[in-house]
């Protein structure tokens, strides 16, 4: 991998982590919103999505920058054509500068709120769902620059709308593994803390499966045969993140059918172990640094042409 190929695979991954990140955080705060937390506790400080909705935007923009420098390397010289040709003319383009002015819109809204509500009452009852829509939008437009918005043909309606159902999935389990660990290490009651770990478990035990599903059919689409995911790097990465999978699923089955079941069971009859607790945080930990990889390997593959079919 060249410098200019290292680039583009950090910027994208940055991205992308922040992008996901910033939808799993909502989503997470809206799953907890609904059970025993009190609704105006402030589990995950405004300037975390601050941070999420600058970082995707700023790893956004230096992708689309990479990306039209690596087509034309004379930047300039043809005044602003090239630029207008490449950001207003290109799908590539125009999703781009469309994915940053959500991710700024993101970002200005949460801090024009925090600044002129401090408690955020206000401005939530009047217009409730702006950020979660801005948030899921900006999160969505990713499956337009990646490799299934490039199929035409009778089925690319299908990939594309696979790749959206594969993100979502992503944010929701196993995204969400991020704010649910930061969660648990918060000053809670145990009691907020089962009920919170009992809703993420029941629901991920659901869009676990639709994450494994969707994956596999988006590398069916991409690879149609055995022998490219041993003989090109778009292969082997696709069974790498397969393998990283395998393990979140088993590590995520451990958790839900030992760890869990004790530490929900014991409510009723005595004090959680601190074991328990820093064992499943332990896991989760682990987890989550795959899922890291994972974005990795993703990033280097939106930069890896798939295996001809």
């Amino acid at each position: 991998m060249n410098g200019l190929d290292w680039i583009l695979t950090s910027a994208r991954f940055v991205s992308l982590a922040g992008s996901i990140l910033l939808a799993a955080i909502f989503g997470f705060y809206l799953l907890i919103g609904g059970s025993s937390v009190p609704a105006r506790s402030e589990f995950f400080p405004k300037r975390l999505a601050l941070i999420l909705g600058l970082v995707a935007c700023l790893g956004q923009i230096a992708w689309l920058g990479t990306l039209f420098w690596s087509i034309d390397p004379d930047v300039g010289s043809a005044g602003f054509d090239e630029f207008t040709a490449f950001f207003f003319g290109t799908q590539v383009g125009k999703i781009g500068l469309l994915r940053c002015c959500l991710l700024l819109a993101v970002v200005g809204y949460i801090a024009l709120r925090s600044r002129c509500d401090p408690q955020g009452a206000g401005w939530r009852s009047y217009l409730p769902w702006i950020e979660r829509a801005l948030v899921l939008t900006q999160l969505l437009l990713l499956s337009w620059l990646s490799h299934a918005a490039a199929v035409v043909g009778a089925f690319s309606g299908l990939q594309l709308g696979n790749d959206i159902l594969h993100l979502i999935g992503v944010a929701v389990w196993p995204g969400a593994l991020i704010p649910l660990w930061l969660f648990l290490k918060q000053p809670a009651p145990d009691l907020i803390k089962r009920d919170a770990l009992l809703r993420f478990s029941n629901v991920a035990v659901v869009v676990a499966p639709l994450v494994g599903a969707t994956g596999v059919l988006s590398g069916y689409f991409r690879i149609h045969s055995m022998a490219p995911l041993f003989t090109t790097p778009y292969g082997r990465y696709v069974l790498f993140k397969a393998a990283c999978f395998f393990v979140l699923i088993g590590l995520g089955a451990a958790n839900r059918f030992r760890l869990i079941p004790e530490l929900v069971g014991n409510s009723r009859t005595k004090p959680s172990s601190p074991d328990n607790w820093r064992k499943l945080q332990s896991n989760i930990l682990i987890e989550q640094l795959i899922f890291v990889v994972v974005l990795v390997a993703v990033a280097r593959l939106v930069q890896l042409p798939p295996p001809e079919g």
